[in-house]
C-alpha cells in the first residue's frame, strides 16, 4: 500500500501561495481537543553554521553530540533561567490555551511578545497567577481580563495579581507584555547563507527563556495560536496549521500558526529564515490527504529532496505499528536549524541542514508517537521518549530492509556500563540526556519487552497505550500498568531489573548431551555470573542445530544456576543461547562437558531483583536435608526479620521478602543483609530496598 504522492519543490514565494490555498482555516481557536502534557531537547550556545559530523548524510555521532550538546545547554540555562519547575506555586490552574504574539528584529536582534494565557482554576479562590519566565527578557504591562494589573518577576517566576479572587472552575485570562534579547541556548539568532535563520528548541525547561508559560510536561495546552511577525523576506515555520500570511505593515509580514493538538511549552517552536519549501502528502487509511511540508535552507533543495524522500513511508509504517500519524489533521515535516543533531517540535521537527540520514529522520518521527502525543511525566522518564524514539529507527529498518537490518541496528546500540534508565535527579542535565542510557540502552527495553511479550502482545499494548495517555503524559509505572493488562502478566522483575537496576546479566553456560529412548536429550546448564548485580528474571531462546534442521526452545531463566533438559528427536550439531541478541547480555560458552559436582556447602546464590521495591528473592543452595536459618539485619546489626527457619531438602531454594519488618512495618529504603546458617555453614549478601 503506498501513501505518498510524486514529491514537488518550489521556491519558497510560489510554494507558499498554494500552501496557503489548501491549507489556511479559520482563525478562531478549536475549543480544547484533549488535556495535559509534554515533551523534550536542548541545543548549543554558539553554534557556527555548518559542522556536519561526518560528511553529508551524517552518522550516529550525531545523536551522541546531540545529547550532549543538550546536557551543555541545560546547564547553561540552569544559571540563566532555572530550572526548577515550580510546579507547586502552578497547581492551581489549568492552562487551555495560549496566544504568542511575536515580533522578531533580526537586525537588533530583540524580540518583543504579548503572551495571553487562558486557564480554568482547579483550586481557588485564585488571586495571583505564577508563570515561569526567564531573566533574558523583561515584562513591561500586565492585564488580567482585560484590564492593566501589578505584576512582579523574582527567580525566574513571574506573579501576575488577577482582577479579583477566581473560584475553582473559572476561566482566567491573562495578557503579558514583554522583550528582550533570549540569546543562547534555547533561542538563537542564527545566520545562514548571509540570511537570518532564527530558531527555537526548548527541552528541557527552555520555552519559559523566551515566552512566559506554565513551563511543565504536566500541563499541555489545549491549543496554541502563533502569529510571528517578521521582515517580509523571511519565512515562519512552526506548530499545526498555518492559517494566513498577512501584511501589517510595509516590509512586514505576520505568519499566523494554530495548534489545535495539545502540546507542551518546550515543543512550541520557531524556524524562521527565506526558506525554500518541499511539498510531499500523506494519505491516512482513513481517506483524505495531510500535507507533508519540508522548509528547506535553498542551496539544500535538491539533497533536502532527496533525503527527506522517505518521510511519507516512515509515517506510514510506524502509523501501521502505533497508531495514526496523531496530528493527522495538521501535517509533519522538518526545517532546518544549524544546531547539531535534530528536536522532535510538534507537526514539524528541527533539523541540523545537511543531515538527512534515515535513522534520524525516523528517531525524530517516533518521537511523534513518543515524546509529543504521549510525553514523559517528569525528565526522570525520558526513556519513554528517547528510548522508543531510537528503538523506532531499528523498527523502520525492519520494515524497510528486514529483520537482520533491525538486529543490527539494536547491536549498534548497546550498551553494557554502569548506571539506570530511571534518571534520579531530573535538575541533572548530563543525566537527563546520558547518551548510553537514556538512548542506548533504553531502546532495548522495548526490544527486549517486544520478545518478553511477542510481538501480538507487545503492538497490542503500544496501541492500548496510545488510547489511555494519548495527548496526555505518563510515567514508566503506567506504561508497565498498560503493559501488564495488555498481556496479562506480572512485569514488575522486568521493569526492576532494567529500568531502575544498574548492568546487565552474565550468562556462562555449557551442555552435555545423552540418548533419551528413541531420540536425544541436551543437558544445558546456564550460570548467572554477574557480580555487581543481583539476579535477571528473563526468557531466553535456546537454538540447537540437528541433523535435521534447527530447533528452537525458550527456557525461563531467574536463577544463579539452572539446568533444562531439552529432547530432541535427531543428535544435536551445537548449540547457541540467545542467538539473536532479544536480550542485553554478556554470553560465554564453557563447552560441551562443563558439568560442575553437587554442591558440598551451604550457600547463598544471590538475590533478585535487588535493588528492588517492593519485594526480593534470596536464593540459597543446599548439600543435603538440614535445618535452615535465614534472616535479616540492618547496617547497624539489629534483627529486621526471619525470612525462613527449619528443615530444608538438598538442592536450590528461593525465600521471598516483602520489605516488611517482624511486626509488618513497611521497612524504610537502605542496605540490609541477608543471612544463612545450616549444617555449620554462613553467608551473608547485601540487599537494597529503593522506596
Amino acid at each position: 500500500m503506498t501513501r505518498r504522492s510524486s514529491c514537488c519543490t518550489l521556491a519558497a514565494a510560489l510554494v507558499l501561495s498554494l500552501a496557503l490555498a489548501s491549507q489556511v482555516r479559520a482563525e478562531s481557536v478549536a475549543a480544547p481537543v484533549v488535556a495535559p502534557f509534554g515533551e523534550s531537547l536542548s541545543p548549543l550556545a554558539s553554534l557556527p553554521e555548518a559542522t556536519p559530523w561526518s560528511g553529508p548524510h551524517g552518522t550516529r555521532q550525531h545523536r551522541a553530540r546531540e545529547a550532549e550538546s543538550k546536557a551543555r545547554a541545560g546547564m547553561r540555562m540552569q544559571k540563566g533561567a532555572g530550572a526548577d519547575t515550580s510546579a507547586k506555586a502552578m497547581a492551581d490552574f489549568d492552562v487551555r490555551w495560549y496566544r504568542l504574539a511575536l515580533d522578531l528584529n533580526p537586525t537588533t536582534q530583540i524580540l518583543t511578545g504579548t503572551t495571553t494565557v487562558e486557564a480554568v482554576v482547579t483550586n481557588g479562590p485564585l488571586s495571583l497567577l505564577h508563570l515561569n519566565l526567564g531573566s533574558q527578557v523583561t515584562t513591561s504591562a500586565a492585564r488580567s481580563g482585560g484590564a492593566a494589573t501589578t505584576f512582579s518577576w523574582s527567580g525566574g517566576i513571574l506573579a501576575v495579581v488577577l482582577d479579583r479572587a477566581y473560584d475553582a472552575g473559572e476561566k482566567v485570562t491573562v495578557d503579558i507584555d514583554y522583550a528582550g534579547n533570549p540569546a543562547g541556548s534555547y533561542f538563537g539568532w542564527s545566520t545562514f547563507g548571509g540570511q537570518p535563520l532564527i530558531w527555537t528548541l526548548s527541552e528541557p525547561y527552555g520555552a519559559r527563556v523566551w515566552w512566559p508559560c506554565k513551563d511543565l510536561n504536566t500541563d499541555k495546552a489545549d491549543s496554541v495560536a502563533l502569529d510571528v511577525t517578521v521582515p517580509s523576506n523571511l519565512v515562519v515555520a512552526s506548530n499545526g496549521v498555518l492559517t494566513g500570511v498577512t501584511t501589517p505593515s510595509a516590509g512586514k509580514k505576520t505568519y499566523h500558526w494554530r495548534e489545535r493538538y495539545p502540546i507542551a511549552p518546550y515543543l512550541v517552536s520557531l524556524a524562521i529564515h527565506p526558506y525554500a519549501v518541499i511539498n510531499d502528502t500523506y494519505y491516512p487509511d482513513a481517506g483524505g490527504t495531510m500535507p507533508v511540508t519540508h522548509y528547506v535552507v535553498p542551496s539544500e533543495l535538491a539533497n533536502a529532496t532527496a533525503g527527506f524522500a522517505p518521510t511519507v513511508d516512515m509515517i506510514g509504517a510506524f502509523a501501521d505499528a502505533f497508531g495514526e500519524y496523531p496530528f493527522v489533521d495538521e501535517k509533519y515535516g522538518h526545517a532546518h536549524f544549524p544546531w547539531g543533531g535534530g528536536m522532535e517540535h510538534q507537526t514539524c521537527t528541527s533539523l541540523y541542514h545537511g543531515t538527512y540520514a534515515e535513522y534520524i529522520i525516523a528517531h525524530e518521527l517516533g518521537h511523534q508517537w513518543f515524546g509529543d502525543l504521549i510525553t514523559c511525566a517528569d525528565f526522570s522518564h525520558i526513556w519513554l521518549n528517547e528510548g522508543f524514539a531510537t528503538w523506532s529507527e531499528a523498527y523502520w529498518k525492519e520494515v524497510r530492509y528486514g529483520t537482520a537490518s533491525y538486529h543490527a541496528e539494536m547491536a549498534a546500540a548497546r550498551y553494557l556500563g554502569p548506571g539506570t534508565i530511571f534518571v534520579e535527579d531530573p535538575s541533572d542535565f548530563n543525566a537527563i540526556f546520558d547518551y548510553n542510557l537514556t538512548y542506548q540502552k533504553a531502546s532495548w527495553v522495548p526490544h527486549m519487552l517486544r520478545h518478553v511479550l511477542g510481538d501480538a502482545t507487545f503492538f497490542a499494548g503500544l496501541q492500548q497505550y496510545r488510547a489511555q495517555h494519548g495527548f496526555a503524559s505518563a510515567n514508566t509505572a503506567q506504561f508497565q500498568a498498560v503493559m501488564e493488562a495488555a498481556s496479562g502478566r506480572d512485569l514488575s522483575a522486568f521493569f526492576q531489573q532494567w529500568i531502575y537496576g544498574q548492568y546487565f546479566p552474565r550468562y556462562d553456560f555449557s551442555w552435555v548431551t545423552e540418548p533419551a529412548g528413541s531420540g536425544w536429550r541436551v543437558r544445558l546448564r546456564i550460570k548467572q555470573s554477574q557480580i555487581n548485580t543481583g539476579l535477571f528474571t528473563m526468557p531466553l531462546d535456546v537454538r540447537i542445530e540437528t541433523e535435521t534442521g534447527p530447533q528452537t526452545f525458550v527456557v525461563e531463566n531467574s536463577q544463579a544456576v539452572q539446568w533444562y533438559e531439552l529432547d530432541l528427536a535427531s543428535p544435536p550439531l551445537g548449540l547457541a543461547l540467545d542467538p539473536q541478541n532479544w536480550v542485553l547480555c554478556d554470553k560465554r560458552f564453557l563447552g560441551t562437558s562443563d558439568v560442575p559436582v553437587a554442591a558440598t556447602s551451604a550457600h547463598l546464590l544471590g538475590a533478585a531483583p535487588n535493588p528492588f521495591n517492593p519485594r526480593t528473592t534470596v536464593r540459597f543452595n543446599l548439600p543435603a536435608s538440614v535445618d535452615v536459618r535465614l534472616d535479616l539485619h540492618d547496617a547497624a546489626g539489629r534483627l529486621v526479620a526471619v525470612l525462613a527457619e527449619g528443615p530444608f531438602a538438598a538442592g536450590e531454594h528461593g525465600v521471598t521478602w516483602d520489605g516488611r519488618d517482624r511486626q509488618g512495618r513497611a521497612a524504610a529504603s537502605g542496605t540490609y543483609y541477608a543471612r544463612l546458617r545450616a549444617a555449620g555453614d554462613t553467608g551473608t549478601i547485601p540487599l537494597t530496598l529503593v522506596r
